[in-house]
């Protein structure tokens, strides 16, 4: 897509400023009033509003916002995680509600992950026919759902490409037979294990049921114990059950990092162990080999990009980023060959 020699500008410089560092260090996901004003005199006010709660994971998103609107000087109006910690699901009904919110309250722009389109979308629109631009995160980087919301951009991962590097890393490393581990319900989770399934080289999706005796071959488990991500030690007694009832199964890709540094606890033997997402905890793993690898999808970049995109939007009359498809925040597949790049990062809480 072509774009203004100023747009480029304004995202190299952008690019620029996440590199040197300069990021706010608070991490709050809660719903009191953030007001970040800490570089210029930007007059605009955006809203930042997600399906998550300020655990490991979207406090770095929450950052990441935080960090960009501190770079220009912008506000954000509040900072919104409709999961509660300790909440099994996240509630869209909630989050709905704060999009409304945020249109009544006449925000400069709304950086919101679309987690249900079916509940959310007809409501972005609504914000796009206040004149309100909007750009989707971490959830709804979909093409269809891009343009059924209305927004201009999706910054996030494209799940069914992220699973798609996985099964083909899972191939190079021997481990054909993979099982996937669903936490909590999600049609972005079921992508990401359908693409495990097309990166073994396999034409259909993952599917449900027992493993078959050999591969290539994906598998899903989708996990019955409530909010199996606060409880993961519970969560891996259904793993290791199945494992064990299906010693044929010579990798184990969690979608959730928790559920993976509980699942290298549990010792499984002959199984390659991968994850998606970093910690201090994973980059532990890693370095010692119980973890094979892990899929990162850089979600400080998923909240600094959406306000860096609002910014330009609104202060250069309009100019738009991504052309209705999705600005890729990942798939990083990081191992023992490049955990080292990313330690800084994860020490610093930004990834």
């Amino acid at each position: 897509m072509k774009r203004t020699r100023k747009l480029f500008l304004g995202l190299l410089a952008a690019a620029t400023l996440v590199l040197a560092g300069c990021t706010n260090s608070g991490s709050s996901g809660s719903s009191s009033s953030t007001n970040v004003a800490a570089g210029g005199s930007c007059p605009y006010t955006f809203a930042v509003i997600t399906h998550g709660d300020n655990g490991s994971f979207w406090s770095v998103v929450y950052k990441g916002a935080k960090a960009a609107a501190a770079d220009y000087g912008c506000k954000l109006s509040e900072v919104y995680g409709s999961q509660q910690q300790g909440q099994a699901q996240p509630d869209d009904n909630a989050e709905n509600a704060q999009i409304l919110n945020a249109i009544n309250q006449h925000v400069s722009g709304i950086a919101v992950s679309d987690h249900d389109p079916s509940i959310m979308n007809s409501t972005l629109q609504r914000a796009k026919a206040a004149g309100i631009p909007v750009v989707l995160l971490n959830a709804g980087c979909d093409n269809t759902d891009i343009a059924a919301s209305g927004a201009m951009t999706c910054v996030g991962q494209p799940e069914t490409l992220a699973g798609q590097h996985a099964g083909a890393r899972f191939l190079q490393d021997g481990a054909s037979n993979v099982l996937c581990v669903v936490h909590q319900s999600g049609q972005n989770l079921l992508d990401r294990c359908n693409g495990i399934a097309q990166g073994l080289g396999l034409s259909g999706n993952c599917s449900t049921g027992s493993a078959p005796s050999s591969g290539p071959a994906c598998t899903e488990l989708i996990l019955s114990t409530p909010n199996a991500a606060s409880n993961p030690q519970q969560a891996i007694g259904q793993v290791s059950s199945y494992l064990q009832s299906h010693p044929q199964i010579n990798g184990v890709m969690t979608l959730n990092n928790a559920i993976g540094t509980a699942l290298v606890s549990a010792h499984p033997t002959n199984v390659k162990i991968a994850t998606f997402d970093l910690n201090p905890a994973v980059q532990q793993d890693i370095q010692s080999g119980g973890i094979d690898f892990a899929v990162d999808q850089q979600q400080f970049l998923q909240g600094y990009l959406p306000i860096n995109f609002l910014y330009l939007y609104t202060k250069d009359h309009g100019q738009t980023t991504g052309g209705g498809t999705t600005v890729a925040s990942g798939p990083l597949l990081v191992d023992k060959t490049n955990i080292s790049t990313v330690s800084a990062a994860i020490s610093a809480g930004d990834d």
